[in-house]
């Protein structure tokens, strides 16, 4: 692997070297047999010729932060596997994702034991070549849940910083999070700022951070089979024509829930977690795709996804794949159908269902009922689930997601 070139500016990431990795003791691919095929959400079991070669990671400018970052990121919010990420960072992924929340800490934690063991702490070169990100869920907190943070993965700086989960579009105009964040910039604790956002205010947030002045860098939900939409084309251009760095999340959602006897990826020979995968990377505009990778096969059938191509049976695919799921994701506007439920106007809805996907479809069953046993009592009162009005909320849902299906199996599955 080819090492930085001597002339590349300190704060720009790079490929690590095989040096950098094999003081890890992790690297070795001769190991990668003896890691699990299995499906997941973000990819399908590996084809034979998956075994042959990593393919080479195409990068992209991170919007104004001028930073080049890998296509593809390594999520963290399933447990840290020190080999994949071995492996990826030799393929050339520069771009780790991790948040205080995920595993309760123990993602940061393994992520920090993982750099420190290879050397990537301080300012280090190793270190010089990674894009670092973590995210809080306290807004309005920044600078006291950002140091633990750091201890957590045992580093002085992250690369950016990022408000988790914003739902809440007036955090993106508040000047106390503007004075905070560009506080910890000056700090030298953060190197940029920014936000992840999952629901239906994907569209508002983004046209927000368009008019903000402190917002380096976005992280939200898009897939090809909802996203597609001109509110949302705009905002991402209004977002790039600003210079802000975008970064697609959950670009693999409702690949798993599609019988199998729909399945129209299947019938004409191909992986439907790749073809996911190319028809957001084909966007240039999206910069990196953060995505989950639990094995080896993960990793090589993602990178090879980025740096191809989209074909025409891919694309006819997706559009009926989209056809056929479309009613079956919640897109997280939940104030409609928990209007119309009646008693459980005040559950947890969207949360509920996307740790239900997790149960059913990631197969991560124990991750997913302890997310549900996190969010507070009265977002998961059982008695006003029971009670709701599940037909009507239904009803008012704009993509006619089976509630009245669906929230019965929360109580049933989740707690």
């Amino acid at each position: 692997m080819r090492e930085r070139d001597e002339n590349t500016p300190e704060n720009t990431p790079g490929t690590l070297s095989r040096r950098d990795l094999l003081r890890t003791g992790t690297a070795a691919l001769g190991t990668a047999g003896a890691l699990s095929a299995g499906i997941a959400d973000h990819a399908a079991a590996a084809p034979p010729e998956a075994d042959k070669k990593v393919t080479a990671m195409p990068m992209a400018t991170l919007g104004r932060t001028g930073v080049k970052v890998s296509r593809l990121a390594h999520g963290g919010s399933w447990d840290i596997d020190p080999e994949v990420l071995s492996i990826g960072l030799e393929a050339g992924i520069n771009y780790i994702d991790t948040a205080e929340s995920y595993r309760g800490g123990q993602s940061e934690r393994a992520i920090g034991a993982f750099l420190k063991n290879m050397g990537a702490t301080g300012h280090s070169a190793a270190r010089k070549k990674l894009w670092l990100v973590s995210k809080t869920h306290s807004h309005r907190q920044l600078e006291a849940r950002l140091q633990p943070c750091l201890d957590r993965l045992q580093q002085d700086y992250v690369d950016a910083f990022y408000m988790h989960q914003v739902r809440d579009v007036k955090v993106l105009t508040d000047p106390d999070i503007k004075a905070a964040a560009e506080g910890l910039k000056k700090s030298g604790k953060i190197r940029f700022f920014g936000f992840s956002t999952h629901d239906d205010t994907v569209v508002e947030c983004l046209n927000a951070a368009a008019d903000s002045s402190f917002i380096d860098v976005i992280m939200f939900r898009y897939d090809c089979h909802y996203y597609k939409r001109d509110d949302l084309e705009k905002a991402m251009d209004r977002c790039v024509k600003k210079g802000i760095g975008l970064v697609a999340m959950k670009t693999q959602v409702g690949g798993m829930t599609l019988p199998d006897k729909f399945d129209p990826f299947r019938k004409r020979g191909l992986n439907q977690y790749q073809a996911a995968i190319k028809a957001v990377a084909v966007d240039e505009r999206i910069a990196s795709i953060c995505s989950e990778m639990t094995n080896v096969d993960h990793v090589k059938q993602n990178i090879a996804a980025v740096a191809s191509k989209l074909s025409l049976t891919e694309r006819d695919a997706i559009q009926e794949h989209a056809r056929l799921v479309s009613h079956l994701w919640c897109r997280g506007c939940d104030h409609l159908c928990k209007a119309a439920s009646g008693a459980g106007a005040q559950l947890a809805v969207a949360d509920s269902l996307r740790f239900l996907m997790y149960h059913d479809h990631y197969g991560k069953a124990e991750h997913a009922r302890d997310l549900y046993a996190q969010l507070p009592a009265d977002k998961r009162d059982q008695n006003a689930l029971a009670e709701a009005d599940w037909h009507g909320a239904e009803a008012a849902c704009p993509y006619n997601v089976p509630l009245a299906k669906l929230m019965p199996r929360v109580r049933e599955r989740l707690a």
